[in-house]
């Protein structure tokens, strides 16, 4: 429930202690020097748990085991997905109501704590290798610098994402306006913690500016690494490599307005990672990290899976979980209805231009809901397609693979970095190289650049629906929350009535607090220090 506070976590010490920038050092039980020794003969050794634990903590960080939602990352891609225009609630769900009406930000909420603990222990790992690492040109100690500096660079961009608005909020010449001289970059948003001394020790929250200055060298190094050491692409999309570097980079630069740079890493990924190109492969599931387009994700097993807390149970409308029995997952009817009918996706959605008879697709089972998403299958759509008459839920529904990270972004990327370059051929070409195998013969239809990035945006939205990206590119291209009825129209507006919201992305509802455990723990922090606390916004920004 929303009153949930933070401080019912005191108990679980274990897993929360002091703040999170002590949490970043506690992980050391032998001396640096005598690690960076061990690790000089066998890195295995030293790194491999915490490696081991990088993984984990992707799949399935939890703080406090009181709600299915937080489940590491995929858990932030379905709750931040409730918080656009895109996905639509169909009742009061407790579990994830509060992040449907953008109303969960406050210091003593759990959305809060979660969120904050879950990349500082993605941060405390990282440092904790980057610690220990000896200076050593071993190819084997290398890979664990990148891994862990691909970590930590991931965790800063995560908190950006909350913690403070975007650095530039919006861009020129698009249809949501602003650009750069809406510059956030010297406003606070969390401390900085590294393996660096002088970052030991209670931290006060540092600018935008300096966590993307931190977050791009960190990137930029393990990109430099992998590529060195022949690691750009692994054969396991289990692996963090430099796909996964190159991924974090990109989208850290396009908010930045570092066009060039943008395109220049989403091109490594187009160059090494296949897209999704036939229907069998874009109705899959999206459960399986055999698919050719998976960039970064976990492959779940009866070993490492868990029932209801998890993605397939938020999301699944075939499975025995949250998404199959009442909390269902529905696409916007404007949105839904604006995909075109010869478009593969629009079979992601139970609609009227699909099928009259709204069943659920591959069953004789009815829709719960217009417009329910059925893009999701944990047990994949070939085990949809073997039930008998009449059977909705395939076994093992639960145990699809965590997918984190598609090829598809980069080509969306690179398409949007040319427009707003205002290399508008480029971008339409791009673009029309990653839609032709979703909608036969595709061309842009529009040719100003306010128009192809609107048509790049709506067609990434398409793709990455329930992904996550809708949330990050709503923030820093500054497109707001608009569910009124006073838009759509109330005959087209199928967002359940107390989430008929209009919300700009400046807005106080997207600006997470920091957490009272940490505000009250860390020396460092004042009352003033808090979001909310004054105004958030720089005055003269020029």
């Amino acid at each position: 429930m929303k009153n949930t506070k933070i401080l019912s976590i005191a108990l679980l010490s274990s897993v929360l202690l002091s703040s999170c920038i002590k949490e970043a050092y506690h992980d050391s039980y032998l001396p640096a020097d005598k690690k960076q020794e061990i690790a000089s003969k066998d890195p295995d050794k030293v790194f491999s748990a915490d490696e081991q634990n990088i993984y984990f903590y992707f799949q399935q960080y939890v703080l406090q085991d009181m709600s299915h939602c937080y489940f590491g990352q995929k858990g932030f891609d379905f709750l931040s997905s409730l918080m656009g225009n895109d996905m639509c609630l169909t009742g009061d769900f407790a579990m994830s109501f509060y992040h449907y009406l953008c109303d969960y930000r406050g210091a003593d909420f759990v959305a809060t704590a979660n969120r904050y603990s879950e990349y500082y222990k993605h941060i405390a790992l990282s440092c904790s290798i980057l610690d220990s690492m000896p200076d050593d040109d071993n190819p084997a100690v290398l890979r664990y610098r990148a891994v862990a500096l691909t970590e930590r660079g991931y965790a800063y961009w995560m908190l950006t994402n909350l913690y403070q608005y975007a650095y530039y909020v919006g861009a020129d010449d698009t249809k949501w306006g602003k650009g750069k001289v809406y510059d956030h970059s010297q406003l606070p948003c969390v401390p900085l913690v590294t393996e660096k001394p002088e970052h030991q020790g209670d931290q006060p929250r540092a600018t935008l500016d300096a966590i993307y200055e931190q977050l791009l060298s960190d990137l930029e190094e393990a990109y430099e690494i992998f590529e060195k050491i022949g690691m750009i692409r692994t054969e396991s999309p289990t692996d963090i490599d430099g796909c996964v570097a190159a991924t974090y980079l990109y989208r850290a630069y396009m908010v930045k307005h570092e066009w060039e740079k943008a395109a220049k890493y989403a091109q490594v990924v187009m160059d090494n990672v296949p897209i999704l190109t036939t229907k069998d492969q874009i109705m899959q599931g999206f459960s399986d990290i055999t698919l050719p387009d998976v960039v970064f994700g976990c492959d779940i097993t009866p070993d490492n899976s868990t029932l209801y807390m998890s993605y397939f149970s938020q999301m699944d409308a075939y499975g025995k979980g949250y998404g199959g029995i009442g909390v269902w997952r529905v696409g916007f009817k404007p949105f839904v209805d604006k995909i075109a009918d010869n478009d593969i996706r629009l079979n992601w959605f139970c609609n009227h231009k699909r099928s009259a008879d709204n069943l659920l697709p591959d069953t004789t089972v009815p829709a719960d809901v217009p417009y329910q998403s059925v893009k999701f299958v944990g047990a994949g759509r070939k085990a949809v397609k073997a039930l008998k008459e009449g059977e909705r839920s395939p076994e093992n529904w639960h145990l699809g693979d965590y997918i984190y990270l598609r090829s598809e972004e980069a080509w969306f990327t690179k398409a949007e970095a040319l427009a707003h370059a205002n290399d508008l051929n480029g971008a339409r070409d791009v673009l029309r190289g990653v839609m032709s195998s979703r909608v036969p013969d595709y061309y842009c239809p529009v040719s100003d650049k306010a128009g192809i990035i609107e048509e790049i945006n709506f067609q990434k939205r398409v793709e990455f629906w329930g992904e996550g990206i809708e949330f990050i590119d709503n923030r820093r291209l500054n497109i707001p929350v608009d569910r009124l009825d006073a838009t759509w129209g109330a005959a087209n507006n199928n967002h359940y009535e107390p989430g008929k919201i209009r919300l700009e992305q400046e807005a106080d509802n997207f600006l997470y607090q920091i957490p009272t455990r940490e505000m009250e723990t860390n020396t460092a922090l004042g009352p003033n220090d808090q979001n909310g606390s004054k105004d958030d916004k720089e005055e003269g920004a020029e």
